[in-house]
């Protein structure tokens, strides 16, 4: 794959999250005031993903609904894999 194409890529999924995070803003605006956080929690601070193997994980400390989670796989395996 060239760098153009995983560029698209990678910009073709942020938009994706973009727009579920949107979707949860409420849930999204709501963990940040029970967490006491100083700027909104987002999707990215849940997960990473390791460009070698093309791999997402979701940190261990992650208390993303299931619902969310199953999105952002979803988009995923939609763009990378």
């Amino acid at each position: 794959m060239n760098l153009s194409a995983f560029k698209d890529q990678h910009i073709m999924f942020i938009n994706i999250i973009d727009d579920i995070e949107k979707e949860y803003y409420l849930y999204f605006g709501l963990k940040t005031i029970q967490k006491q956080l100083d700027s909104t929690e987002r999707i990215y601070d849940h997960f990473k993903i390791d460009p070698d193997i093309q791999l997402l994980t979701f940190n261990k400390d992650s208390d993303l609904p299931e619902e969310i989670r199953e999105l952002v796989f979803k988009a995923f395996d939609q763009v990378f894999i």
